[in-house]
């Protein structure tokens, strides 16, 4: 059963705008923020140990309480792999988060001072933890983090004040950093929400962040489990959600209170991250789709610098548009080139979409019609 928002003053309706992807806002968006909307903002998974046991937790099953570091979609080895991903989108910044960050401060704090050292004190981090720790608070602010979020889980919502939380809250903000909170908006609790944003502001959070519940793989049987079920077939959100976080935004809170849904994370943020790499990383020869893929032709081949310097002699293909892949064994076209000179062909040639990842995951390949 839903509840309304339940508060003690009346506040002013306030004015309210909305993000791509359904998002919406009251307010002014966090920083961190500002650069997600822009795809330009790299995600940091520093690990995936977390103590907190939060039923609704959505982290993968390839992630959860492992100790494995991703820098986007790429698996971190080493520091430098972080500063490769970085670059390939050109970040203007990063959002670090796991698991629980604060579990291995020192490794985070080295990933901040690694970022800050490389891209300069404008490349602005921002850390997302449930982990109430006021040292590692301290060695991460240090090393130069800029904002925090917080995130208490549900059992204190209505009891903020006095908790280890507060006190996070108070400490960041003496340590010179913005802070708020970030959570799940949880069907069913409006109450207990509006009540953690009026305290929050009481102690001086600078914003509240909601995002939308959604099912995955670990959380599922948690989540039927308290009586929550899937929105649709073609969405991963959690019914009554979307609602919760709507009111909430509306409910004329003192702070900035944003709502993320999980449509935006899918069909915005990751798209415009996807773009803003494919456009760097791309060679001559791909083509960026509306999605952030790439296309491009391809000629299998165990010999393929040979087989790419025909190619170009015979059908006088510019060296911008050819190029030989001994890694993969094949010769890499402009789908165009490739579609051309398919017919004149006996090998197999394909057009192929790939991400523009470190791994260049493919996602579809279309067979051309050879000789």
């Amino acid at each position: 059963m839903r509840t309304e928002l339940k508060v003690s003053q009346p506040r002013a309706s306030p004015v309210t705008r909305e993000t791509a992807g359904d998002g919406l806002y009251s307010g002014s968006l966090a920083r961190g923020c500002t650069q997600c909307v822009r795809g330009a903002k790299m995600v940091l998974f520093v690990t995936g140990v977390c103590d907190m046991g939060c039923f609704y937790c959505p982290v993968s099953f390839r992630r959860n309480n492992r100790d494995v570091a991703y820098a986007n979609e790429r698996l971190v080895t080493c520091d430098q792999d972080i500063l490769d991903e970085a670059r390939r989108m050109k970040a203007l910044g990063t959002g670090i988060t796991g698991g629980d960050p604060l579990i291995v401060p020192e490794r985070t704090a080295r990933y901040i001072s690694l970022l800050k050292g490389e891209f300069g004190r404008k490349h602005h981090i921002h850390l997302y933890t449930g982990r109430p720790n006021i040292q590692a608070l301290r060695i991460l602010a240090d090393a130069g983090l800029d904002e925090i979020r917080i995130h208490p889980p549900e059992s204190i919502w209505s009891r903020f004040h006095g908790t280890g939380f507060e006190k996070m809250l108070i400490e960041s903000l003496a340590l010179g950093m913005r802070a708020g909170l970030e959570i799940p908006a949880l069907p069913g609790m409006d109450s207990e929400l509006a009540d953690l944003i009026v305290s929050a502001s009481a102690s001086g959070a600078q914003f509240v962040n909601l995002n939308e519940l959604e099912m995955s793989e670990t959380n599922a049987a948690a989540l039927r489990g308290r009586g929550y079920s899937i929105l649709n077939d073609y969405s991963n959100a959690v019914e009554g959600s979307d609602e919760t976080a709507r009111r909430a935004v509306a409910g004329g809170f003192s702070i900035p209170v944003h709502y993320c849904p999980s449509r935006f994370k899918d069909s915005v943020q990751l798209r415009e991250r996807l773009r803003r790499t494919a456009s760097i990383v791309r060679w001559s020869g791909e083509i960026v789709t509306d999605e952030g893929t790439l296309l491009k032709g391809v000629v299998e081949s165990e010999e393929p610098d040979a087989l790419a310097a025909s190619l170009a002699e015979m059908f006088e293909i510019p060296s911008k548009y050819i190029r030989a892949d001994a890694a993969r064994r094949r010769v890499e076209l402009a789908p165009w080139v490739a579609e051309e000179i398919a017919p004149g062909l006996s090998g197999r040639c394909y057009i192929v979409e790939e991400y523009p990842t470190a791994e260049r995951t493919e996602v579809e390949r279309r067979p051309l019609t050879p000789r």
